[in-house]
């Protein structure tokens, strides 16, 4: 490709505040008006206008990430030029290409959304860039660092900005950065050309037009992941195993698959097998107990899901505030909130009052029901409080703690650096907090 001259950013465009000469008071800069003729709150979780889209790609021979890609000291650098039109500027590959023969690739999803205020937020980045490093180890592609990582990201925001959507529940400028070994070669090795993508799409209310939650197929033949393999990596496999099981659920009306580990059950003792996360989502159950458990990730074979950390470190801060949502969940005055992350068998989900799925597209999403399909061990278990949107009453209140902590509006010691803002400075948005 050709590169696109741009002349080197300002840094003072990226002041996240003003201040006023008349008043002294400090005013945050606010992202323009999202663009016209777009219905944003109806857009589906897809790839939505790519003709409004710029993309950002960089490469690399040298096997690593240099100044020259970026160098934070001058913010200056290859990231910040190598802009492409999306619809115009597809990628330039070969049939030999590494990522297409040996599937080294990796991803990340962020979103970007705005605040009550009227401010941009991008939720949580530190952590999408700590996942990325640790795909790019496990894939034998060089990491790029926090600086370029966030920068990437900053940029990618700063060109598409337009297309941040209005303030609401659920919509968000989606932001997906991506490594690849983008060079050319036969044999299995390491791939001598690494690409650095992030694209970009605006997506709406993921409950819009929804009544009810998720009813799941409780996969008992196909694995998702086994131990000492990729199930804790962002890693494009992890996905592609989980296509043909999710079109066969849904054939027999089911919305998604939760799996198992599959090395733990046995026939005629279903219960006792350990549930492990749905195709793109983590899993909780709140149990009559109190307690609200996620599986473990000490087995490898879980994505640690940025919302699932989230909903843990806020379910431990606010468990008192969890409180009186637990009561009228479970029907018991005495109950106290813990949290946990352990081993969750299938047969505890015969005593979950609720139970609900976290992932980057709609935050919290309840469960109706799960069970078996054809030619598989009878199961099945409904959840009442899933029946309807926004579920059960706690499923209900993590999701409004977690939104409010999302909007700006709600904020503790335990949060601060969670929201970054991507009209900051460079620095600001890495090291700052809203």
């Amino acid at each position: 490709h050709k590169t696109r001259k741009h002349a080197t950013i300002d840094c003072n465009r990226y002041q996240a505040t003003m201040t006023s000469e008349s008043t002294g008071t400090i005013t945050p800069v606010l992202p323009p008006a999202p663009r016209a003729g777009i219905d944003f709150e109806s857009l589906p979780w897809n790839l939505n206008e790519p003709e409004a889209h710029k993309y950002i790609h960089v490469t690399t021979t040298a096997g690593d990430w240099t100044s020259e890609h970026y160098d934070a000291s001058s913010d200056t650098g290859l990231i910040l030029t190598e802009v492409k039109p999306y619809a115009a500027t597809p990628l330039d590959l070969y049939p030999s290409t590494t990522s297409l023969n040996y599937g080294t690739t990796i991803w990340e999803g962020l979103k970007c959304y705005r605040t009550a205020s009227g401010r941009a937020a991008v939720f949580r980045p530190d952590k999408n860039h700590a996942r990325f490093s640790n795909g790019a180890y496990a894939m034998c592609l060089p990491p790029p660092s926090y600086e370029l990582f966030m920068r990437g990201v900053q940029a990618a925001v700063m060109e598409n900005k337009d297309l941040i959507p209005p303030f609401g529940d659920g919509m968000k400028l989606y932001i997906r950065p991506m490594l690849l070994g983008s060079g050319q070669q036969l044999g299995l090795h390491p791939s001598p050309r690494i690409s650095l993508l992030f694209y970009v799409s605006p997506t709406g209310n993921y409950f819009k037009g929804k009544s009810a939650g998720l009813n799941l197929h409780l996969e008992t033949i196909k694995s998702r992941a086994a131990r000492g393999g990729m199930g804790a990596v962002k890693c494009s496999g992890n996905y592609g195993s989980t296509l043909r099981p999710l079109a066969n659920a849904k054939k027999q009306g089911f919305d998604d698959n939760i799996y198992l580990e599959l090395d733990s059950y046995q026939k005629g003792q279903l219960d006792k097998a350990l549930l492990q996360e749905l195709s793109a989502a983590n899993i909780f159950l709140v149990l009559k107990t109190g307690e609200i458990v996620t599986p473990s990730l000490d087995r490898g074979t879980i994505l640690p899901g940025v919302t699932r950390d989230s909903v843990l470190a806020l379910a431990k801060e606010y468990s008192e505030e969890l409180k009186a949502a637990m009561i009228e969940s479970t029907g018991d005055d005495s109950v106290n909130v813990t949290i946990s992350e352990r081993d969750v068998t299938v047969g505890e989900l015969r005593n979950a009052t609720e139970v609900f799925i976290t992932g980057t597209a709609a935050e919290l999403v309840p469960l109706a029901s799960i069970a078996t399909g054809e030619n598989e061990e009878e199961f099945i278990t409904k959840f009442p409080h899933g029946a309807t949107l926004p579920g059960g009453p706690v499923t209900a209140k993590l999701l409004s703690i977690l939104r409010e902590i999302m909007y700006g509006t709600r904020s503790c010691k335990m949060t601060e650096g969670w929201l970054k803002d991507p009209l900051a400075s460079p620095e600001d948005f890495r090291t700052g907090s809203m």
